[in-house]
C-alpha cells in the first residue's frame, strides 16, 4: 500500500482471513525449478516469497519492471540468502526473450502472473492490453510447452466472467486459451487456471487509493454506492494458487476446468471506504466526505465467480472449487490470429472490435449493460445526499 498507515484486512473486509498453511502447500515445490512472470507485482512478489521459502531448486523472477525486480531481489536475498535465484528483465510479449530464459533455466513450474490489470487503463489502451494479456499468455504457454514444463498456472480474474470491459475480455480469452490447451492430452504441460477476486491492498486497487485520500484528509471517492467486489488477502491468494497447482497436477480429471476460491459474499466498496475512515478515528461524511462520482467505462456494479453455463465442482480442498464450461476453440484461434495482426499494427479500433465481438457471444451485451449502469449514476454527489 502506498500509505504508511497499515489497515487490517479482517477489520476492513468484515470477515476473518481463511486458515491457510503456506508451508505445507509450498512443500510441493521443494526441489523444483520455478519461474514466475510478473514477479515484481503485488501477487507476483508475494508468490515469489512463498516459493523462495519452499526450498525450490531455483527461482526465476521475470518482469519488465526494473525497480520492482530490484526491490524483490533485495527482499529475496534478505529472506533466503542461500536461494539459487535469478531476476530477469523481460516482457512476456517478447517471445525470443522468453525462449532464451526457458532454454537457460528449464523451469518445471511456471506461474504466469504478468498482466495489465487496471480496467480503466486497458479500456483506454486495448491493443496494449491484448498484446500483454492475450499474446503474452500465448507466448508463455508456447515456450512452457516447448521446453517441457510440468505445469503453467495462469492467474485470471473474476472480471473475465461475462466481461464488460477490455481487460475482462482479454483475460477471458487467456483463460479459454489455457483451458483448451489443458484439454490437449498430447501435451506434457498442464495448464491450470486460477480465477481471483480483488486482492486487498494490491497496487491499483481501491484500498491504496482510499488510504492516500484519508491520509491527506481528502474526500474519498467511490464510483457508485452499490458497487461491490470479492476480496481476498495476499495469503489467501497465494494459497489458492498453490492449492490449485497441487490439485490440478494430481487430478487428471480437472483438465479444462478452472479453480476459484470461496471468498464469502461480495463487499460494498462504500463499506470499505467507511471502515477505513472509521479505523483512523475519523467520521465518514463528517471529518471526511465520501463522494460518489460515476461508473467508469467498462466498470460493473458487481462481479461473479461463475459465468452463465459454468458449473462448480468440489475438490479435495474445502476452500477451492473447480468450474467447468464450454470452450469454442475455433473462436479462440480466430481471435488470437486477428489480435496478433491488429496489435502488430497498433490498430486499437480493430482490437476493440475483436474483443467486443468475442464477449458479445455472452447472453447479454456488455456495452448495453454498461450504459444502463452508468445512467444510474451520472452526477457527482456526496453519499447520503441527493444531487
Amino acid at each position: 500500500m502506498s500509505s504508511s498507515t497499515t489497515y487490517d484486512p479482517e477489520e476492513i473486509l468484515g470477515r476473518k482471513e481463511q486458515d491457510v498453511e503456506l508451508v505445507s502447500l509450498g512443500a510441493h515445490l521443494a526441489g523444483k525449478r520455478v519461474l514466475i512472470t510478473g514477479a515484481a507485482g503485488t501477487i507476483g512478489s508475494a508468490l515469489s516469497r512463498a516459493v523462495a521459502a519452499s526450498a525450490p531448486a531455483s527461482l526465476v523472477a521475470f518482469d519488465h519492471d526494473e525497480y520492482g525486480l530490484y526491490t524483490l531481489r533485495g527482499a529475496l536475498d534478505e529472506l533466503q540468502p542461500s536461494l539459487t535465484r535469478r531476476v530477469v528483465l523481460g516482457d512476456v510479449r517478447d517471445k525470443a526473450r522468453l525462449r532464451q530464459v526457458f532454454e537457460d533455466e528449464k523451469p518445471e513450474i511456471v506461474f504466469h502472473v504478468a498482466a495489465l490489470k487496471h480496467v480503466g487503463m486497458v479500456e483506454d489502451n486495448p491493443a496494449e492490453g491484448a498484446a500483454t494479456n492475450v499474446l503474452g499468455t500465448r507466448n508463455t504457454s508456447d515456450v512452457a510447452c516447448e521446453f517441457g514444463a510440468q505445469a503453467l498456472v495462469l492467474i485470471s480474474t473474476d472480471k473475465a466472467v461475462r466481461p464488460h470491459n477490455m481487460m475482462g475480455a482479454t483475460k477471458k480469452i487467456a483463460e479459454e486459451l489455457c483451458r483448451a490447451r489443458d484439454l490437449d492430452t498430447a501435451s506434457s504441460t498442464r495448464h491450470i487456471v486460477v480465477r481471483f477476486g480483488n486482492v486487498f491492498g494490491s497496487s491499483g486497487s481501491v484500498v491504496p487509493l482510499f488510504a492516500h485520500q484519508i491520509e491527506r484528509l481528502l474526500p474519498v471517492t467511490i464510483t457508485h454506492p452499490e458497487v461491490e467486489r470479492y476480496f481476498m488477502t495476499e495469503r489467501e491468494a497465494v494459497s489458492l494458487v498453490l492449492e490449485a497447482l497441487h490439485i490440478g497436477i494430481n487430478d487428471d480429471n480437472s483438465r479444462g476446468g478452472l479453480f476459484f476460491h470461496d471468498m464469502g459474499p461480495g463487499v460494498l466498496i462504500a463499506d470499505i471506504a467507511r471502515r477505513m475512515i472509521t479505523s483512523q478515528g475519523l467520521r465518514p461524511n463528517v471529518d471526511i466526505p465520501i463522494v460518489i462520482t460515476k461508473l467508469r467505462a467498462g466498470e460493473k456494479i458487481s462481479e461473479a465467480l461463475l459465468a452463465p453455463g459454468e458449473t462448480a465442482e468440489s475438490t479435495p480442498s474445502n476452500q477451492v472449487a473447480l468450474a467447468r464450461g464450454k470452450i469454442d476453440r475455433n473462436q479462440v484461434t480466430l481471435t488470437l490470429n486477428g489480435l496478433e495482426a491488429a496489435c502488430r499494427l497498433s490498430d486499437e479500433t480493430a482490437v476493440r472490435r475483436m474483443l467486443y465481438n468475442y464477449i458479445h457471444t455472452e447472453t447479454e451485451a456488455p456495452a448495453q449493460i454498461r450504459d444502463q449502469e452508468q445512467s444510474k449514476s451520472s452526477a457527482i454527489t456526496v453519499e447520503g445526499r441527493k444531487p
